[in-house]
């Protein structure tokens, strides 16, 4: 019988250091505080000077989609009438009404018998 030794596995020693935000900026780890602060207050900017672009074009848009400022000029008079605020609430008015009906109108065809339905009565046999 052959006996062999059982090789230990060799021991690794791992050194560990604690390293502050200053070695680790330069090390591609993280972003340094300062950067963090300026790249908020970077992005801030953008978003304000991107929303202030959208709220200013938002009429230009609207004038191009009723076909010039023209028409636009018109179609805004159209909409500060009062007859056609009238027109507007008349036609909403309806709308709601039948949208309530309709919701009403089944419930109450159930319940209420048709010409074409008959009472069925039970036919009699003379004895």
């Amino acid at each position: 019988m052959v006996f062999t030794k059982k090789a230990k596995a060799p021991a690794v020693m791992v050194e560990t250091k604690k390293m502050s935000t200053k070695d680790t900026c330069g090390m591609g780890m993280g972003c340094c505080g300062n950067m963090k602060h300026l790249l908020v207050f970077i992005l801030i900017i953008l978003n304000t000077l991107m929303l202030i672009w959208v709220l200013c074009n938002q009429s230009k848009l609207e004038a191009d989609r009723v076909g010039g400022r023209a028409n636009y000029k018109m179609v805004q008079q159209i909409y500060k009438s009062e007859a056609f605020k009238a027109q507007q609430k008349q036609q909403i008015e309806a709308a709601l009404q039948q949208y309530q009906g309709a919701a009403v109108q089944p419930t109450v065809q159930q319940q209420t018998p048709t010409a074409t339905t008959q009472p069925t009565v039970a036919p009699t046999v003379a004895q």
